[in-house]
């Protein structure tokens, strides 16, 4: 490459390791040269973060992947998997296993047992994928605990823009050091056997805050009984802050479904959006319709 004013040309390190020229002397903001320079970086800059965001994007959906399928699947070689997964890895947005790799968490869940119903981990990922959807720039969501919203709020952390209340502490610390998304946890007394804040300090700390969107999770869904959960005080805090919310979504799996459980949360007049997957039969999810709620199907 000859620069057109015949100046010395020297090489530059562009984001994907190609040796780029452009002339000393009248400089990259000078030379006749630059503008084609500077969208080769840029063009190659865009790829890489094109690929880190497919990368994320199928962890989401598979949840545990091994840099073989993760190569198979973006049909790129083995080693620029491997420069993706080293930069994802030092943004800790990732995190190794023994089979591959998978979206990183904040909190170690597997030294922290909870008091919680089990979910399928495919019905959760898929849940949580299309519940991430129904997010908008400018939001002010709420988040329960519990492990649906937990896999919404690993998905959460790449949007920008928004503000996330919660009463579930490990929520809020997914979204440690996320400048771009403001995160509001109530007051309350941390409930034994859960991440979540209970009690009469929790009310006080929502004044005067107005809430787009409440997703919440549920222990069990019914027409005839609502949103019910398995814990008295958790159930006295979701209704706090369905009162402060535009909105109620639920997120259920299909074994919560034509359930009850010890505690009720709401009504089902209250619910306005049950999110959940297709293994829950057509003719469940009519009764739903019928009474008025919203169904989304995820993967549909």
């Amino acid at each position: 490459m000859i620069c057109a004013e015949n100046c010395t040309l020297f090489t530059l390190g562009s984001p994907g390791n190609e040796r780029i020229s452009y002339c000393k002397t009248c400089g990259p903001n000078r030379c006749p040269i630059a503008d084609c320079i500077e969208t080769i970086v840029l063009k190659k800059w865009l790829t890489v973060n094109k690929r880190k965001k497919q990368v994320l994007d199928l962890l989401q959906r598979h949840g545990e992947l091994s840099n073989q399928e993760l190569s198979d699947l973006l049909d790129i070689s083995p080693s620029s998997i491997r420069r993706i997964l080293i930069a994802l890895d030092k943004d800790r947005l990732i995190k190794r296993t023994r089979g591959g790799v998978c979206l990183s968490t904040a909190v170690n869940y597997d030294l922290l047992p909870t008091h919680k119903l089990p979910v399928d981990p495919v019905e959760a990922r898929s849940i949580a994928n299309r519940a991430v959807q129904l997010i908008q720039p400018g939001d002010v969501i709420a988040l329960s605990g519990g492990v649906l919203c937990t896999q919404l709020v690993l998905r959460v952390r790449y949007l920008e823009g928004i503000t996330v209340v919660t009463n579930a502490v490990n929520v809020a610390i997914e979204l440690v050091s996320l400048p771009e998304i403001q995160v509001r946890l109530t007051g309350g007394r941390l409930n034994p056997g859960s991440f979540e804040l209970v009690g009469r300090a929790l009310a006080p700390s929502l004044s005067g805050l107005h809430i787009d969107k409440f997703f919440l999770g549920t222990d069990g869904l019914s027409v005839q009984h609502g949103v019910t959960g398995r814990d008295e005080d958790e159930a006295t805090a979701s209704r706090v802050i369905m009162e402060r919310s535009d909105a109620t979504i639920v997120l259920a799996d299909s074994s919560k479904f034509k359930k009850a459980s010890y505690a009720r949360v709401a009504s089902i007049s209250k619910v306005d959006t049950i999110v959940t997957t297709d293994r829950v039969s057509q003719s469940v999810g009519t009764q739903f319709k019928e009474a008025g709620v919203k169904i989304i199907v995820a993967g549909s």
